[in-house]
């Protein structure tokens, strides 16, 4: 029998799992990780000094502070 491979798909991002089930603790660790990095890279483009970058159900929301 030939060994498959099990994919899933979340927000236009693939993981491939060893086992067929995939935990909900799983998925939010890794929304984690992606919303970090999505940070960092937000930071190299605004200083935090001048701007504030808020995480929002609809997206990045980045102000100036006053």
């Amino acid at each position: 029998m030939k060994r498959q491979r099990t994919f899933f798909i979340i927000n236009d991002l693939v993981f491939e799992i060893q086992k067929p089930e995939i935990t909900l603790k799983k998925i939010r660790v890794a929304q984690v990780k992606i919303e970090n990095e999505e940070y960092k890279e937000l930071r190299k483009k605004f200083d935090v000094d001048v701007f504030h970058i808020e995480k929002k159900p609809e997206g990045w929301f980045i102000t100036q502070k006053e």
